[in-house]
């Protein structure tokens, strides 16, 4: 990866279609058969929550080749009270340049702009093997806890970075997704007619 190959700037209106197709190639066959992510960040950016400071796009050449997107949400302490952090995502780098540093890239530039507009802590799902590079740890060593996770489940997929050092000191509570991640298995099929055609995949590793 050229440090000097790229540019990172929030996203526009104009970019939209392009951000949408660009994280459903990153993310198509990974999880499940297809994808619904770019059905997600185009349901999203209409979200109360959605925090449009902090929706970037990658460009190289002319070409949007990455994007990461972060909303508001909260923890539900275990003492009454309600703390308001962000989670992040989709975050997304096109197939032929995932590995190469473009990723590690683009989140630490939206984690460092997070932490800039005053934000305490960001907790998600995804792989430690990755995330830890940029700081994360798992929520669990934090005290927080994944909302409707059972007792005793593998907690391993749920992330934790304080941007403010102590920012989670003394606190212990659920996380809670915002809703408008969950979206309707028709309303996706029905948004990715409107794409090139792609075969859906059943791949090993897939987690749905």
């Amino acid at each position: 990866m050229n440090k000097n190959d790229y540019i990172i700037r929030l996203e526009t209106k104009k970019d939209y279609r392009e951000v949408e197709n660009l994280v459903r190639e990153s993310f198509w066959n990974v999880y499940r058969p297809g994808c619904s992510e770019h059905y997600v960040i185009h349901v999203l950016r209409d979200d109360l929550a959605f925090v449009k400071e902090l929706d970037f796009v990658m460009e190289q050449k002319g070409r949007l080749i990455g994007q990461n997107m972060f909303m508001k949400t909260i923890i539900e302490v275990d003492d009454g009270r309600t703390i308001d952090i962000l989670t992040m995502g989709p975050i997304g780098i096109t197939p032929e340049l995932k590995r190469q540093g473009y990723g590690k890239a683009l989140l630490d530039y939206s984690l460092e702009k997070a932490a800039d507009l005053g934000f305490g802590a960001v907790l998600f799902e995804g792989n430690i093997g990755f995330y830890g590079n940029s700081g994360f740890d798992y929520a669990r060593n934090f005290g927080i806890r994944y909302h409707d996770l059972p007792e005793g489940a593998d907690d391993s997929f749920f992330l934790c970075k304080e941007l403010i050092p102590g920012f989670l000191n003394g606190v212990t509570g659920v996380y809670q997704t915002p809703k408008g991640y969950y979206v309707d298995d028709a309303e996706v099929e029905g948004f990715d007619k409107d794409f090139p055609p792609k075969q859906k995949l059943k791949l090993p590793g897939q987690l749905f």
